[in-house]
């Protein structure tokens, strides 16, 4: 971790030029930017994830430069073969760790280290970790697909939010919708009257902290970012989460929001036979819930 005051020579500069002027060439403009844009910055204790930030003469600017090793070592991840869960003739379902996309430049690549011809049958967000299904043929993809669709596939996610929850379980059901844009990403939110799309989420609470709590989710639709919002709008965004949550009463600070695919059960495409699959809870995961007093 590195800590540094701002001098009043370097008032007025975006938080990329004082990194880069603090840290040499031991990392290119554009890689400082994306490590601002993962939560690896703060400013006065705060994550800043805007590289255009101008600092100011006094700010605290603390820089996690252990997590940005690993973060830059993550966006060279390598094909796993303990991470498969489950595999037979016709499905391979795979613990995806966070900091990789689902698209052809990040997961498809990946696991087409182990086979070419699989097909990515659902999406988990950048940062969500768990269970993640791919067919192995088109008849195969479909038929999951349908099963996404006709909601034969049952979920459920771990999830550490910010805030102390009395309730025990609850359901958010609205419309959601695109809002705006955010660090190049698509913002949803609630849409307004009939517009937007269904949206679904059940939950109930594992355990609760002094000012978080562990709570199951188990999203009937899948919108994009559905329980991100869901739980935004609840008024407890996942910790970690800084597209969904500007400010938090939970003073931990991970450098991912805490959402974690651990259960999908489904009939299988050919034999209809249930499945039931779990992916263990990653370390960053089981380490906040230590910290956390959530065990």
């Amino acid at each position: 971790m590195h800590i540094w005051k701002v001098a009043s020579a370097e008032s007025g500069m975006t938080l990329n030029a004082f990194l880069k002027l603090k840290l040499g060439d031991a990392y290119s403009a554009k890689q400082l930017k994306h490590a601002i844009e993962r939560n690896l910055c703060r400013i006065n204790q705060r994550v800043e994830r805007f590289a255009s930030t101008r600092v100011a003469n006094g700010d605290q600017i603390e820089w996690d430069n252990d997590k940005l090793q690993f973060l830059f070592a993550s966006s060279q991840l390598k094909f796993e073969a303990k991470r498969i869960i489950y595999e037979d003739a016709d499905l391979l379902v795979y613990d995806k760790p966070a900091g990789i996309n689902c698209d052809t430049s990040g997961i498809v690549r990946l696991i087409h280290q182990k086979d070419p011809s699989l097909k990515l049958v659902h999406r988990l967000d950048r940062d969500t970790t768990g269970i993640l299904l791919f067919a192995k043929t088109d008849a195969v993809l479909h038929k999951m697909i349908h099963l996404f669709k006709t909601f034969k596939v049952k979920k459920t996610y771990y999830v550490i939010v910010d805030g102390a929850i009395s309730k025990e379980k609850g359901v958010i059901d609205n419309n959601l919708a695109p809002l705006h844009k955010y660090q190049g990403q698509t913002v949803w939110g609630q849409a307004t009257g009939s517009k937007g799309v269904h949206a679904r989420t059940g939950w109930r609470k594992e355990k609760k902290g002094q000012d978080c709590t562990l709570i199951q989710c188990y999203p009937v639709t899948g919108i994009t970012h559905q329980i991100r919002v869901h739980m935004s709008e609840m008024g407890h965004p996942i910790l970690g989460d800084y597209q969904y949550g500007r400010r938090f009463i939970c003073s931990y600070q991970p450098s991912r929001y805490l959402l974690h695919a651990y259960e999908i059960t489904f009939p299988h495409p050919s034999s209809e036979k249930e499945i039931r699959l779990k992916a263990p809870l990653p370390s960053d995961f089981k380490q906040a819930l230590d910290h956390l007093r959530l065990i």
